[in-house]
């Protein structure tokens, strides 16, 4: 084999799992937190929790003014027992248009936004977005994000037509073992 057709074939290996994951997303009418759960099979937590109070930059996808306050959240979601790191995600919440019992559960558990919206009763939608250039400020500021993932994306969470948050998502390397053969 030439170098061509080892790097065709390396290339090959790292798209299987991005569509493969891609796929089972898309089939899913859950949570991420209750689809990663299922996936991995245990309980998944957030963890290296960082919540930052900013103002609401425009353009934005929150349909909130100039100056109206976010909550910036940075989290890592990990295996309960066996502590392996699944996904980082990158949230911007409207905490003025979320229950109070959501947000004080954010700042206190360990629990995943998908898990609180399920505690809670939210129903929601989400909307796909474009994925944020890391360089340009406007949606999730300068936080690191993993250099090696299977898939990232982002979307907006809609409650009763009302844009809530908006969620980039990270899906890591440790997640392949758990999609299935080629």
């Amino acid at each position: 084999m030439d170098r061509q057709q080892v790097a065709q074939c390396d290339s090959m290996v790292a798209v299987a799992p991005r569509l493969r994951l891609e796929s089972a997303l898309g089939q899913t009418g859950t949570t991420v937190t209750a689809f990663l759960e299922q996936l991995v099979g245990e309980p998944v937590d957030a963890y290296e929790r960082r919540h930052v109070m900013i103002k609401a930059g425009t353009p934005n996808f929150l349909g909130v003014g100039e100056g109206h306050p976010l909550l910036r959240r940075s989290t890592v979601l990990q295996g309960r027992r066996s502590a392996l790191p699944y996904m980082h995600a990158e949230s911007l919440l409207v905490p003025s248009r979320l229950p109070a019992a959501f947000c004080l559960q954010l700042e206190t558990t360990s629990d995943p936004i998908g898990r609180i919206l399920a505690k809670e009763g939210i129903g929601f939608t989400r909307s796909p977005l474009p994925r944020p250039d890391r360089r340009h400020g406007s949606v999730f500021g300068d936080a690191p994000v993993p250099d090696e993932h299977l898939l990232a994306r982002t979307y907006r969470i809609d409650v009763d037509g009302v844009p809530i948050m908006v969620i980039g998502e990270w899906f890591l390397p440790t997640l392949e073992s758990f999609l299935g053969p080629s």
